[in-house]
C-alpha cells in the first residue's frame, strides 16, 4: 500500500513538472490580448536586447518616435524585446551604420535613402528629382506595391531584413550667402550632399559645387565655411542646428527622400517566429509614429526658423521649370543606374499618386 502510494505521489509530481514546462525557470510574460505577441506562443522567456541606430538628434523625430515605439513594443512582447537607443551617429557614420547592420554588429537602424544605394543599386530611383513634393503623395508611392517592391530588393541585396518606409524629408536648399530663386543664383556655392553621385550630379546640373560630407560633421562644416548650404529637409535644418548658420531656404522639394528601417538579419533570425510577428508589426508603428511627429515638427519648425531670421522663397511655377529643365539629364543617369523597368514603374506610381 505504502508502494502505491508513493507511485502514485511521484507520478503526481512528474504530471505538475510537465505542465509547468518540465523547468523550474519562470515562464515568459503573457502579452497583451490582441497583440502579435498573444496570437502565437512564445518559444521561450528569454529577452532579447536590440540596439537601434541613426543619426539625428535626441529631439530629432526619430528619436520621438523610436522611444514610443520602444516603450510599446517591451509591453507588447512582455519584456521579451528591449530597445536600446543610439541616436546622434553614436554607432558611428550612416554609411558605417549600415555596415553594421550587414555584418550584424549593429540591430536595427534607421536609414537616409541616399545612403542605401550604396548597399542596393535600386535605392538609386529615390533620386529621380522633382518627382515628388509632398508627403500625401510620397506615402501612396512607397506603402503601395512600388514601395514594398522596392522594400524586398533591398533585402535581397544587401540581406538584411527590410520593416519599413518613413519620412527623412522634403529635401531642400538653405545656404549662408544667398537667397535662392533660379539656378543662376546656386552658381559658385558649395552645396554638402551625401556620398551619391546622383545627389551631385543634380547640385552640379544646377550650377553649384556638390561637397560629400558626412552628415554628422556637417555643422562644423557650415560653421567654417568648408561649404556655403545644405540640402536637408526643415525638421532636420532645425533640430540639427543648421539654421543657426544658414540664412537663407527655398521651398521647392527636389528629392522625397525616404528613411528605410532595416534589422540585421542576424538579429532577425535569433527572435522566435512571435516576436518577429511583433517586430513587423512595430517597425510598421515606428514608421507611423516617425511620420507624424515629422509633420508636426515641420510646421512647428518652419515658423520658429523664420522667427529666428530664415529668409525662406517659394518659387514660381516657372521658377521651378528651370530647376526641372537644369536637372533633366539626371534621368538619364537613372536609368543607366537601375534600368528602364524600374524608373517607369516609379515614375508611373508617382503619377497614380498625385491622382
Amino acid at each position: 500500500m505504502k508502494k502505491l502510494l508513493a507511485f502514485v505521489m511521484a507520478a503526481t509530481m512528474m504530471m505538475s513538472l510537465a505542465a509547468c514546462g518540465g523547468s523550474s525557470s519562470s515562464s515568459a510574460p503573457s502579452a497583451p490580448s490582441g497583440s502579435a505577441a498573444a496570437s502565437a506562443p512564445a518559444a521561450s522567456g528569454e529577452v532579447y536586447t536590440l540596439s537601434w541606430a541613426h543619426s539625428s538628434s535626441t529631439n530629432d523625430r526619430l528619436a520621438l518616435a523610436t522611444e514610443k515605439m520602444a516603450e510599446e513594443l517591451k509591453e507588447a512582447s512582455g519584456g521579451r524585446i528591449i530597445i536600446e537607443h543610439y541616436p546622434a551617429s553614436q554607432m558611428g557614420a550612416e554609411r558605417e551604420t549600415l555596415e553594421g547592420i550587414t555584418l550584424g554588429t549593429v540591430d536595427c537602424a534607421v536609414i537616409s535613402s541616399g545612403v542605401v544605394a550604396n548597399f542596393c543599386n535600386d535605392m538609386y530611383i529615390t533620386s529621380l528629382p522633382y518627382q515628388i513634393d509632398n508627403y500625401e503623395q510620397a506615402w501612396k508611392v512607397y506603402d503601395g506595391e512600388f514601395g514594398q517592391q522596392l522594400g524586398a530588393s533591398t533585402e535581397e541585396a544587401a540581406g538584411w531584413k527590410w520593416l519599413g518606409w518613413c519620412d527623412n524629408s522634403l529635401r531642400m536648399f538653405s545656404n549662408s550667402k544667398r537667397e535662392i530663386r533660379t539656378p543662376d543664383d546656386m552658381k559658385g556655392l558649395k552645396i554638402r550632399t551625401q556620398e551619391n553621385d546622383l545627389h551631385m550630379q543634380i547640385v552640379n546640373s544646377l550650377g553649384a559645387s556638390a561637397t560629400p560630407v558626412a552628415f554628422s560633421e556637417l555643422y562644423t562644416a557650415l560653421q567654417q565655411g568648408t561649404v556655403d548650404g545644405q540640402e536637408n529637409g526643415i525638421a532636420l535644418t532645425y533640430s540639427m542646428g543648421f539654421n543657426e548658420i544658414v540664412k537663407y531656404m527655398t521651398y521647392l522639394p527636389h528629392i522625397y527622400d525616404p528613411y528605410i528601417v532595416v534589422m540585421s538579419k542576424d538579429a532577425w533570425n535569433r527572435l522566435p517566429a512571435d516576436l518577429q510577428a511583433l517586430m513587423e508589426e512595430y517597425g510598421a508603428k515606428y514608421c507611423q509614429y516617425e511620420r507624424e511627429f515629422n509633420l508636426q515638427n515641420e510646421t512647428d519648425y518652419m515658423a520658429e526658423m523664420e522667427a529666428k531670421g530664415l529668409t525662406v522663397y517659394y518659387p514660381t511655377a516657372e521658377e521651378k521649370q528651370l530647376f526641372v529643365d537644369a536637372t533633366s539629364g539626371v534621368e538619364a543617369s537613372v536609368r543607366e543606374k537601375v534600368g528602364d523597368e524600374l524608373v517607369d514603374s516609379f515614375k508611373a506610381a508617382v503619377e497614380a499618386a498625385a491622382k
